[in-house]
């Protein structure tokens, strides 16, 4: 062996005893791969303490109504459901009950009335409350900023032929307006409540007893759950169906329609269905002839009247 092969031999043992054993240092490394489990639990047990502070956040928060990002997936997915009428008020004015739901040209309609009220309460000027969503609102002057639920709406009174009003729109998922008329004390600060009470949380879906050429009647009215009237109006007529019997005046002319004997009198047309009536009106001079077709195309449906009268 050379004089450099040993100096060699020297250093590696000088280095040999200079390294601490293994077993320290294996058990530090076991030592802190242990931390870091532990580190890892903290870590989830925190990030789920996290979550549930965040829910019960959340859940302290729910009343206040926040618009969904159209762009959200989520709020993709949500299927829109035909005839759906989803917002509802949780507050009204003792005494009012639901007498009336429209559907037309996208906007949906509920009508409240006092109880014991006529079937056409709200159409002629006595105490009501509607609440529309789906509408589009011009601006017509006496606007007044509100809010609704956190949300920028706008309020006003104004006096319409039906009566003096009470408005208040704004915008969640939906365009909303809520109209109080006839309504005894503030009207204003009673569209207002009314308006913070609306939740979108509804299962109603509106489903009229008939339909015309495959489309569903526009309003459904009723005083009962045996009391009640659905129409639509074409270019060409407007169509009834109600509970009850057609009545005419005397004047009435038979005429072979929907396979059984109608009536005619002072241009319209009236049948008999079993319980329902049939009554078709003419728009602009529409001739009986068009009458008895338009009469035949009405599909009788089953008549969804548990809603009526109802708070």
């Amino acid at each position: 062996m050379n004089d450099t092969e040993q100096r060699i031999k020297e250093a590696l043992g000088l280095l040999a005893e200079r390294t601490p054993h293994p077993g320290p240092t294996l058990n530090a490394l076991r030592r802190k791969r242990k931390r870091q489990r532990n580190n890892i639990f903290l870590l989830a047990t925190a990030g789920v303490a996290a979550v549930a502070v965040l829910i019960f956040a959340g859940v302290i928060a729910s009343d206040r109504y926040v618009p969904p990002n159209p762009n959200d997936a989520g709020a993709a997915l949500v299927p829109a459901v035909p005839g759906a009428l989803k917002y509802q008020p949780h507050w009204l004015p003792e005494g009012f009950v639901e007498g009336g739901r429209t559907v037309q040209d996208g906007v949906t309609t509920r009508v409240w009335v006092p109880e014991g009220s006529p079937r056409n309460a709200a159409s002629n000027g006595d105490k009501s409350i509607e609440l529309a969503s789906g509408a589009n609102h011009a601006e017509t002057g006496g606007w007044q900023d509100v809010s609704v639920r956190g949300l920028q709406g706008k309020a006003r009174v104004v006096d319409l032929p039906a009566g003096t009003t009470a408005e208040v729109r704004w915008k969640a998922q939906d365009a909303l307006v809520v109209s109080v008329r006839g309504v005894s004390g503030d009207l204003r600060e009673t569209a207002l409540r009314i308006a913070d009470s609306v939740r979108a949380d509804s299962k109603d879906v509106f489903q009229p007893p008939f339909r015309l050429a495959g489309k569903p009647a526009t309003e459904f009215w009723g005083a009962a759950a045996d009391e009640w009237v659905a129409d639509i109006e074409t270019e060409r007529a407007r169509v009834e169906v109600f509970s009850g019997v057609v009545r005419f005046q005397g004047r009435e002319t038979p005429i072979a329609v929907r396979g059984k004997q109608g009536f005619v009198e002072d241009g319209g047309l009236g049948v008999q269905e079993g319980e329902v009536g049939i009554i078709v009106h003419p728009v602009n001079g529409t001739p009986v002839e068009e009458l008895v077709e338009i009469a035949n195309q009405v599909e009788l449906l089953q008549a969804d009247t548990g809603w009526i009268r109802k708070r």
